[in-house]
């Protein structure tokens, strides 16, 4: 039997990624895209994506719009995965969405690991005039980032310890245009960075145990989240729901928005690992939430 190259072999798994990562930015879009914006999206040659596309429509994942410029996602696509009943509905989780964002007035987010990054996968935007304005599909530095940080408590410590090694050596390489974060991602962009190893778990260690995290202004100036993880099957990948907005105000309003997310979340018999007494309330309002994890 021959032998592929490793150098085939290397572009068999770009352009895999590719094809996954086609799917997902026209997911985050909800819309036709052009050949035009995924070459720009992909930082990558418009021959390859051109192809890869072409590949993608014959195979009946992908189709041309009416207009004969936009490419759309088929049906085929939509089948992927139906035959996995999830824990929580998609309904339910944008009822719950739209239930704390009708409370707070806060910007609601939920977000997924992509690769190296969290993604934003839908936004419930803020109503306050100081308001987090944080697009559909934004990406944000899975390691550091709070909903990332949420995002690792769901993972085994091996792969933890594979995404962390892998982002290190990505920004040793690249610096932050390795990981393609969004623009939102101010403070990190300008002085990309890893922390420590036993940092990262003793964060996840933290989360695990109350069953939140909470970020001020350590990926984009100005900015703070709490969030939880949502309940899932143990082969899916983690999801996590927050609520974004300026840092001072998640800082001192972190507990009514905690006990908000429990309650709404209750109501709609949604599980949360997320425990909320008057006790530990009372407890938390004495020692205060720390800037970061």
């Amino acid at each position: 039997m021959r032998r592929r190259s490793p150098q085939s072999v290397a572009v068999s798994v770009k352009s895999s990624l590719r094809t996954l990562q086609i799917l997902e930015y026209i997911d985050a879009r909800r819309r036709g895209v052009t050949i035009a914006e995924l070459v720009d999206a992909l930082k990558a040659p418009q021959s390859s994506v051109s192809t890869l596309v072409q590949s993608m429509i014959n195979a009946g994942y992908l189709a041309v719009g009416h207009d004969q410029r936009q490419i759309l996602p088929t049906s085929r696509v939509a089948a992927l995965g139906s035959w996995i009943e999830p824990v929580i509905s998609g309904a339910e989780i944008r009822a719950l969405m739209l239930a704390i964002g009708e409370r707070t007035g806060q910007t609601i987010l939920l977000g997924v690991p992509t690769d190296l990054c969290v993604r934003y996968i839908d936004v419930v935007p803020g109503r306050h005039a100081m308001r987090l304005d944080i697009p559909i599909g934004t990406r944000l530095p899975l390691m550091e980032a709070g909903m990332g940080r949420l995002l690792l408590s769901e993972m085994p410590e091996q792969t933890v310890r594979e995404l962390w090694t892998k982002t290190r050596d990505t920004i040793r390489k690249h610096g932050a245009e390795g990981l393609r974060p969004s623009d939102v991602s101010n403070l990190w962009n300008a002085a990309p960075k890893v922390s420590p190893l036993s940092s990262v778990f003793a964060d996840i260690d933290l989360i695990r145990r109350r069953g939140y995290a909470i970020s001020l202004g350590r990926i984009s100036y100005g900015a703070g989240i709490v969030c939880v993880a949502l309940p899932r099957n143990p082969l899916d990948p983690p999801i996590g729901l927050g609520i974004g907005g300026l840092s001072e105000l998640i800082e001192r309003d972190a507990d009514d928005l905690l006990d908000i997310i429990h309650k709404e979340a209750t109501a709609l018999n949604i599980p949360l690992k997320l425990v909320r007494t008057s006790a530990t309330n009372k407890q938390r309002s004495r020692k205060g939430h720390p800037r970061g994890n």
